[in-house]
């Protein structure tokens, strides 16, 4: 009976535990020449890897550029997944 008990608790506790797993971090990454052109090929990467988990992307959380033969840019986003 302890059993049956406890598998009706879990389950009921199952739909709060996929409700709080709707933001999910993505990340892009981009390089160019150009600093600008880097860190938007990082942002557009980032909001793609997003749109295609069927999410909304929310706001960027982080964004870094490095320096290397090209600049190599990498941008972190929240993204809303339904």
């Amino acid at each position: 009976m302890k059993r049956h008990t406890i598998a009706i608790a879990l389950a009921f506790l199952l739909p709060v535990g996929t409700a709080l797993a709707a933001v999910v971090y993505v990340s892009g990454h981009g390089q160019s020449y150009d600093p600008g052109i880097a860190l938007e090929d990082a942002r557009a990467d980032a909001v793609a890897k997003c749109t295609a988990q069927s999410g909304t992307p929310v706001q960027e959380v982080y964004n870094h550029i490095t320096r290397a033969n090209l600049w190599l840019a990498d941008s972190i986003w929240t993204c809303d997944v339904p």
